[in-house]
């Protein structure tokens, strides 16, 4: 799976990073649970501290759009 960041913004002052991003694959529509294995490998982030928004995925194109928040624990 090939992740794409159109946005990511971080503010310091709140601790939050905010992304939108469009996943890549090929075969089966990822599952939540790997989507945030990914971001949170990529992120480099605590998979607990990552909330995932709303999943649109696009079967035919092979890509699932999405944003999450992460949090910085503190």
């Amino acid at each position: 799976m090939d992740l794409e960041f159109p946005r990511y913004e971080h503010d310091p002052a709140l601790g939050v990073t905010e992304i939108e991003f469009v996943a890549r694959f090929t075969g089966a529509i990822p599952s939540r649970q790997e989507i945030l294995a990914e971001l949170a490998l990529v992120s480099g982030a605590d998979p607990a501290s990552i909330d995932l928004g709303r999943l649109r995925p696009r079967a035919r194109r092979g890509e699932v759009r999405g944003s999450a928040r992460i949090t910085e624990r503190r």
